[in-house]
Parts: C-alpha cells; structure tokens; sequence
C-alpha cells in the first residue's frame, strides 16, 4: 500500500501514536535500497551485507583496533572493513575512541543500537546451530566466540547449584568462562567468580562434553580435559546447556505446547560426534 507524503513520524499520528524517530535516526528512512516500509527492511538494509554481523560480533567482547579486526575476519579486504565500519559509524551502531597515551591508537566500540543487537545474535546463534554442520578443515574457530555460544545455549529454566570455570587454550592468552548453575537457570559470564572446580580443554571438545557427548572419566584418561576440584561439577555441565535449536519451552500457556519438529531431532552435535567417529574407523 503506498504511503502518502508527509512530515517523517507523521505516519505514526493517525494510528493514535506519538513516537517519532529520533533525529539520529532519521537518515536510515533515505538510505533505502528495498522499496519497503517496513522496519525488518531497515534492519536488512543495515546487517544485510557481508561481514557486517561478524564484525559487530567481534565488538561484542570490546573495543577493537581496526588491525584486530582485520587479523580476527580473515578474508576481508581493508577496503571493505573500512567500508563497513563507516557504515556502520554513520548509522549510529558503533563509535570510534581514541586512547590516551601510551597506546595512543583508535578503537571502534558499540554505541547504544549496536548493544541491542547482543540478545539478537544470541538468538541466530541458536537459530544457525540448525546449519552449522560437521566442521571443514580451512575453517576457523575462535575460542572468544565460545562466550557468547555458551551464553546462547545455556538453559533458562532451573539448573543443578553449581559453579566452574572454563578454560580454553587460546594465543596470545587462555580464554575463561565462568558458569553457574542455580534456579534461575545457567548463568554464562567473564567475570571472574568463586567456583567449585576448573575444567581446561580445547574449544570444540569442551562443546562436546558440555553437550555430554564425550564420558568425562575417558576424557580425563585421554587428557582430553583437565580437571581441577570436584569432577562430579564438571560432569554436570550437559545439566546446565540445551544445545537444541529450539530450546526447551518454559510451560506458560497451552500455546507453547508446540513444539518445532526440530527440536526433536538429533543435535547438529551429535551428528558432528558421529561423522568424527565413522571417520575414525574407515
């Protein structure tokens, strides 16, 4: 239906509404490249492109140089990172900061609407999980990425009390995550904590064991894993995860009785475990 003319929010007032862009805001309506009035357009218009999403994912965990961001996107050009990064500044998702001496150096941030992006990656992190597949070998993992993935997967509703931290072999430094289990669900965080026990592992059999695809005591006996204070916390953490791509509902309404035929499916996990294991005997 086309729009009539008018004063930019002006569409608003007949429906009984007052909001009004914000005039940070407004340049996004002249920057159309779908006919569409529609705000999932303007989000498309402004993630849609290549590498956009992964750049902000990389803002997530802080401040980054534009030659961090360059060494943690392998495989995009300097012309397009500055090109992205420009959009992106213009559009008001990140700001760039310099540093005081001794660094002395600029570093691009999330500002505000870059923020509010964070529970909407969170949510295709899970929803990807459906495509992630078994893994190839030029691809890369990242062990920082696994914050944010646990943060994804863990479980909303009550957990076993409990608490750990993780340990992910990374350069130039180890990465650690700290876990907490506990009525309100699994919590997921950096910040450091009292815990109970420290598993150390690499990134993805750490996936496998919190998804309890590995048996802990083999783990150990392999040093697949290590394992300092009680095990029995460590061997709890499949408990603390839902690793599903769509996650266990919380009983509220006959509504959320439906269920995604995917969600009983096997995991994209499971299936990982299996090829790796044919693989292994062929």
């Amino acid at each position: 239906m086309p729009l009539s003319p008018g004063p930019r929010g002006a569409f608003f007032e007949p429906l009984g509404l007052t909001f009004k862009p914000e005039a940070r805001y407004l340049h996004f309506v002249a920057d159309i490249r779908y006919a569409q009035f529609c705000p999932l357009t303007r989000a498309v218009e402004i993630l849609g492109e290549r590498w956009t999403l992964l750049l902000l994912r990389e803002l997530v965990a802080g401040p980054q140089r534009f030659s961090d961001l360059k060494d943690r996107l392998p495989g995009v050009s300097s012309s397009v990172l500055a090109g992205r990064l420009a959009r992106l500044e213009e559009k008001g998702l990140i700001a760039r900061r310099e540093l005081p001496a001794p660094a002395a150096s600029t570093v691009y941030e999330l500002a505000e609407a870059g923020r509010a992006l964070r529970p909407v990656m969170v949510e295709l992190i899970r929803w990807g999980m459906r495509f992630l597949g078994a893994p190839c070998a030029e691809e890369r993992f990242e062990p920082r990425w696994m914050l944010m993935g646990l943060q994804a997967f863990a479980r909303r509703q009550p957990t076993p009390p409990c608490s750990l931290r993780i340990v992910i072999a990374a350069k130039p430094a180890d990465v650690e995550i700290y876990v907490a289990g506990g009525p309100g669900g699994t919590e997921v965080s950096a910040l450091p904590r009292a815990v109970q026990a420290c598993v150390r592992a690499q990134g993805f059999d750490l996936l496998l064991l919190a998804n309890g695809l590995i048996d802990i005591g083999e783990a150990i006996a392999s040093d697949r894993i290590r394992v300092e204070g009680d095990a029995s916390i460590v061997a709890a953490l499949p408990e603390l995860f839902d690793f599903r791509p769509v996650p266990e509902a919380v009983p509220e309404s006959p509504s959320n009785a439906a269920r995604d035929p995917a969600s009983t499916e096997e995991t994209t996990l499971e299936n990982i475990s299996r090829n790796q294991t044919q693989g292994a005997t062929n």
